[in-house]
This record gives C-alpha cells, structure tokens and sequence, in this order.
C-alpha cells in the first residue's frame, strides 16, 4: 500500500444527492472586505461562537472574487454540506498531498483538507507545519485553529489555540448571545478560565466588561498571536441595534490590543467594523 489517500468523505444518506455536479454558494465580499482579508493570507480562526461558520462565509465571498481557497483545521471542524465545504479530502500521509491537492483547487477552486474523519459529526485537523507547507497551494487559506464545543464565550487553556507560523491574520470569535446570561457551561467554554480571567464567579451574569476582560486578558488571545500577524475580534450574532450599540463600546475596549472590531453576522454576512475601513481584495 504507502503513500497517500485523499479522496471525498463518503456523504451521508441526506448528502447522497450531491456527489455530483455540486454547485457552491457565492456571496458578495462584504466580510471578506470588512475583515482587510487579501490573497496570500493565512486566516487563523479562534475563540467562540460560529468559527466555522465564519470560515465558510468568507471561502464563499472569496471564490466570489476568483480567488482559490483551501479550508482546514488544525484541531477538529464540525460536518457541513458539500456545497457549503466544496470538496473535502482525507490526508492519511503525507505524500503526495501537494499533487493531489493542486488539482482539486485548480479544477474546483476550493477543498477543506482534513487528517481524517474521527466520527461522522466531526472532521479531525492537521499539523499546524502542514499547513505552512500547504498554504502557496491557495489563493487564501482558512484554518479553524481552536475548539470551543459549540459554545459562545472561550479563554484559551495554555495549550491552545493550535496557530501556524505561516498565519498572516487572527480572528477571534466571540458570540453575543452570551451577553447577559449565567456564566456557565451551556455557554461558555472553559469557565474556570473565564472566570479567573475576570472575576465574574460561576452563575454570574456575563457582562460587558466580563466579555471585554476576557478577549483582551494578557495571557489570553493577545499573548498568542504571531508576532508579524494582523489579529482582530469578531463578534458574532450582533444582529440588532442594541448589539450593535454594545459592540461600539466593546470595540473602544479592544482597540488595542487587536487592530480592528467587527460585529454581525457569520451566517448572513451582514457586519460592522470598528474602525470603518478596511482593505480590499488584490
């Protein structure tokens, strides 16, 4: 047997119909914009709260604009259709995998790549170097680089999050929905860490400060960010104006340590950002 296996994960039952003729979803670049995303970077998505979401959106409005995106993990990725992901392969080697996957995105545009299929609900990562040696394959690579269980709130433990060297931005994710409800597990991800990071005890109401504290806390997100790349928060789920209002005074918070504040929506790709301007696609 030997080298290397990158086929398309078998879909399911409810996937069957899509083995063939898959036609992706393109949106227009407005996230894409407002985040200063360009080619040649390598997005590292972090934190809580619709990550991969996040990554998809912006793979769409990329392929929008022509460009060829490769989407992976370097920790695990929940399953989504194949006309939201594009192709999906297996790595279970290394060689090889340059070849194989130049043609898939010179013929489709787009692949998620992954290290294998743990269980059906959940793709398992790569090695945090493969991604480096990836990454000039594509137009713009998108890594889901933290896990947060589904959750809207995270302080990262020492191990996390997983970003390559070659990670030219930083997005870390924060959904609102944990505004104003108990500090807890259903919402938060890692609360002993939450809570030291910020003083807010188990069952507390989760504030604005408790959310500002915990995105800027100085052996948090910050202290993980590569030293030549751009890093910025999204906070997602910011869908109606009182949010939007609470984003504002949280963007005044954040800025710095991070360079810029969105808030929106991952799903529908309506965002704002703080400050306004940002750059345009090359």
């Amino acid at each position: 047997m030997g080298g290397v296996h990158l086929s398309r994960l078998e879909p399911d039952r409810r996937q069957r119909h899509l083995r063939r003729s898959v036609r992706p979803r393109l949106h227009r670049p407005v996230i894409l914009r407002a985040l200063g995303i360009v080619r040649g970077d390598v997005v590292a998505l972090v934190g809580a709260g619709g990550k991969t979401t996040l990554a998809y959106r912006i793979a769409s409005e990329a392929r929008a604009c022509g460009l060829t995106v490769l989407v992976t993990t370097t920790t695990h990725m929940g399953t989504l259709e194949e006309e939201v992901t594009g192709p999906v392969l297996v790595e279970e080697d290394s060689a090889g995998t340059l070849v194989a996957l130049g043609e898939t995105l010179a013929r489709e545009g787009r692949a998620t790549l992954i290290g294998r299929r743990g269980r059906p609900d959940k793709l398992e990562g790569i090695a945090p170097a493969r991604v480096d040696m990836l990454a000039p394959l594509a137009d713009l690579v998108l890594v889901e680089a933290d896990g947060a269980r589904g959750r809207s709130l995270k302080v990262p433990a020492p191990h996390e999050p997983v970003i390559p060297a070659s990670t030219t931005l930083v997005v870390v994710m924060c959904a609102m929905d944990a505004l104003e409800q108990p500090l807890d597990e259903e919402r938060v991800h890692r609360v002993e860490l939450v809570r030291a990071a910020t003083g807010v005890e188990a069952g507390e109401a989760v504030d604005e400060d408790c959310l500002a504290t915990a995105l800027r806390h100085q052996d948090g997100y910050p202290s993980r960010v590569p030293a030549r790349a751009r890093a910025g928060v999204f906070l997602n789920k910011a869908e109606d104006d009182r949010m939007l209002d609470v984003a504002a005074r949280l963007a005044a918070r954040l800025i710095p340590p991070y360079h810029w504040v969105a808030a929106g929506s991952a799903r529908s790709g309506a965002v704002r950002t703080w400050p306004p301007t940002r750059r345009a696609t090359r």
